[in-house]
């Protein structure tokens, strides 16, 4: 089952559910919303983010468009 189909299975099963189950998935989306996704990361992964944070404070790196343009130039020959 992909995702569309997961997600077409749910909404038919909310357009047809109780409020007792209403009110669970309700504070299920409550929970969800009030969690940081950064505190899910893992600490090596949050690391490499704060290095590349840093990096383009200073001034290092290029920006995307300038990337996106170069990859471009090169695949189209």
């Amino acid at each position: 089952m992909n995702s569309i189909q997961i997600k077409q299975r749910i909404h038919d099963y909310i357009d047809q559910a109780n409020e007792r189950f209403l009110m669970l998935v309700n504070e299920m989306i409550d929970a969800d919303k009030k969690q940081d996704w950064w505190d899910d990361l893992d600490p090596n992964i949050q690391a490499s983010i704060d290095r590349a944070l840093a990096q383009s404070e200073q001034g290092k790196g290029r920006p995307h468009y300038e990337v996106m343009s170069e990859i471009r130039a090169k695949h189209q020959k």
